[in-house]
């Protein structure tokens, strides 16, 4: 039988780290080009002050559901790994089912949420706001703060964004079911699907004529088709996780190490939210809705690439994740080193490459009327290099089962960018704003190297599960 070229070169944790790593890659590139084509339609669509506009809109709604949503693709990665490991199918059948059915209904209930708040959005496009953060913070007017004041109705494009948020809730779950099941190639054609129905959309828009609503609709339409796409994936699937049949029985009661990794994972996400949305909410309300659009129109250039980035240790997760529960720690290391030179290497060409091309790449995307978001795409790349550094290392606490050090990591670094923030923007608006995002990724690195490394000098100590009898044993100090 002829061997594939992962097969000759590498050892089989390499094989499947490389395999998912590539095709997460795939997925991961295939939303990057989706989000620059959606990026280019929606600005020619809009413009800068239309596209600060829906921006905010993307923030209010997401803000809300990143605060509150349970995210539970680490819970399934590492506990329903960790239970498959020591012979829990059970176990990991209700792990998997309680993830899915947490992350559907705190959805549903953020929906509810945004159905409430959702005349803010009119408030903070229409100015109303914009004198109270100033007051707030005891700053004069900004030089452009004129553009504020935009009217129209922002309820209705608010309410139905906040519709793809409920119809996209279980997809990170299901994506983590297909790591585990080692098929993410249905993942990458569920995501094609996701992408081609929302350009699609967007591109009838275009050619009708289309405003604020049509953008958004296509935000619908496109996450239907993934959403969907991505649990029948899941459902044909299952058995080759080892998991078939899992929806039955019902019950969802897990143990408390999962309840206690979930806790620390949802105060992550709530700081990762509050760190995605809330530089647009102080961008609209200490400068202008203009700065906001050119902000985040470079910004969107920089998180494509950076998505990359965090598909390679997405990747490696799962793999960490099998290697430490079957106590094979220098293996672990190995696996990190590889990955994280591959990480730095790839940064190094791919920002580079972006730093040379930052004009051409504005005006291919975005259009002329966006000539200005060079300059804060440009003071972005550092940050998001220092990311790349750290794209095979930050995930290895959480595979080992720790989720505080990706919390005490994001939260230390939101609470510096806030400042900056805050500092910066009134009087340098966008460019100030990249500075403050740029330092957001540096605080980041800085904080979670340490946590990766302690981690890496670890041992793991089995449960004793079915499998337990076989792990050598450790002395508490190795723990």
């Amino acid at each position: 039988m002829k061997q594939s070229l992962l097969a000759r070169f590498l050892p089989a944790h390499d094989q499947r780290a490389t395999r998912q790593s590539l095709w997460l890659g795939a997925i991961m590139m295939v939303q990057l080009l989706a989000a620059l084509t959606q990026l280019s339609l929606s600005a020619r669509i809009l413009g800068p002050e239309g596209l600060g506009a829906l921006f905010t809109i993307i923030a209010v709604t997401s803000l809300l559901f990143g605060l509150l949503t349970l995210p539970g693709e680490e819970v399934i990665i590492t506990h329903v790994t960790r239970s498959l490991a020591e012979g829990k199918r059970e176990e990991a059948a209700r792990i998997l089912r309680y993830a899915l059915c947490a992350s559907l209904v705190m959805r549903l209930i953020c929906f509810g949420l945004i159905v409430m708040v959702a005349p803010v959005v009119g408030d903070l496009l229409a100015g109303e706001l914009a004198a109270w953060y100033r007051d707030l913070f005891d700053m004069a007017p900004v030089a452009d703060s004129n553009l504020v004041g935009l009217e129209g109705d922002y309820v209705t494009p608010t309410l139905v964004y906040a519709t793809s948020g409920v119809l996209t809730s279980m997809s990170g779950e299901t994506l983590a079911m297909l790591r585990l099941a080692d098929r993410l190639h249905l993942g990458f054609a569920a995501t094609l699907a996701g992408a081609l129905a929302r350009v699609a959309a967007l591109a009838a828009a275009l050619v009708t004529g289309g405003g604020l609503l049509m953008v958004t609709v296509a935000s619908v339409v496109g996450a239907g088709v993934l959403g969907v796409a991505l649990f029948l994936a899941m459902m044909v699937s299952a058995g080759q996780a080892g998991l078939s049949g899992f929806l039955r029985p019902a019950s969802i009661i897990v143990p408390r190490r999962v309840i206690r990794f979930q806790l620390s994972n949802f105060g992550r996400s709530s700081v990762e939210a509050l760190n995605r949305h809330i530089d647009a909410l102080l961008i609209v309300g200490l400068t202008s809705v203009s700065q906001l659009g050119l902000y985040r129109a470079g910004h969107q250039i920089i998180d494509a690439i950076r998505r990359l980035f965090e598909a390679l240790g997405q990747g490696v997760q799962g793999e960490y994740s099998r290697l430490w529960f079957s106590s094979k720690e220098t293996a672990v290391r190995k696996l990190s080193l590889r990955f994280t030179a591959l990480a730095v290497a790839l940064g190094v060409l791919g920002y580079g490459l972006l730093a040379m091309l930052c004009k051409p790449v504005i005006r291919i995307v975005l259009g002329p009327e966006f000539a200005e978001a060079a300059g804060p795409l440009l003071i972005m790349i550092p940050g998001g290099f220092a990311f790349a550094c750290v794209a095979a290392l930050y995930t290895l606490p959480a595979a080992t089962g720790r989720a505080m050090p990706h919390l005490a990591s994001t939260s230390v670094a939101l609470v510096v960018q806030v400042v900056a923030m805050i500092a910066l923007v009134p009087t340098h608006g966008a460019n100030g704003a990249a500075l403050a995002s740029t330092i957001y990724f540096l605080v980041f690195a800085a904080v979670i190297i340490p946590f990766a490394f302690a981690t890496l000098r670890r041992s793991y100590c089995g449960s004793s599960g079915s499998n337990g009898a076989n792990l050598p044993t450790r002395k508490k100090s190795q723990c």
